[in-house]
């Protein structure tokens, strides 16, 4: 989503397309391209911040569950790499 001039359209039909109680799950990591990311990815680059644009997608699409996300990171010597995931469900 950090590359889409229309994602809430996008998600709207991601609602649309899913069937009742059908589930949509957004992952998101820290790395992005920051010269072809749209602006309102790259104003606030914290992962707090990522996770919440894609709730507000969620949120704004309606008829979806309120999002949820989930830390998925990965765990041990050498990994540093945050991972989430954000999900709801088709109403």
């Amino acid at each position: 989503f950090d590359y889409l001039t229309r994602p809430l359209d996008v998600m709207r039909e991601v609602r649309r397309v899913l069937r009742p109680g059908g589930s949509v799950l957004l992952s998101q990591s820290n790395r992005c391209f920051f010269t072809k990311a749209v602006g309102v990815w790259t104003r606030d680059m914290s992962d707090a911040a990522h996770l919440r644009v894609l709730g507000t997608y969620i949120h704004f699409a309606g008829g979806l569950s309120p999002p949820a996300a989930t830390d998925i990171s990965a765990s041990g010597t050498g990994t540093n790499d945050p991972m989430y995931l954000v999900s709801a469900k088709r109403e």
